[in-house]
């Protein structure tokens, strides 16, 4: 899919620099400034998910739900206590 990126002129000089600088094309440094964005992106709504994890947590803590499960008990209910067959 195409897209066509509109920049002021300001910005324009400042990507016709660069790429003269770089001694590349301005859609390459332009594509790898849209990447990056992106992919930042990405990390900041991870980083959202998991303090919306933490939150939920928190609450559901707070509110007395949160039971903690001895460890020998959550391998029986897991089924990981069965003997080895040999």
């Amino acid at each position: 899919m195409a897209m066509t990126l509109r920049l002021s002129e300001a910005d324009d000089r400042l990507l016709t620099d660069r790429a003269r600088t770089e001694n590349r094309s301005k859609q390459e440094i332009a594509r790898e400034a849209i990447r990056a964005y992106l992919n930042d992106q990405d990390r900041r709504i991870e980083d959202l998910e998991d303090e919306l994890a933490v939150a939920r947590y928190s609450l559901r803590s707070e509110l007395g739900e949160v039971r903690y499960t001895p460890h020998g008990e959550a391998r029986r209910a897991l089924g990981l206590d069965r003997p080895a067959q040999g």
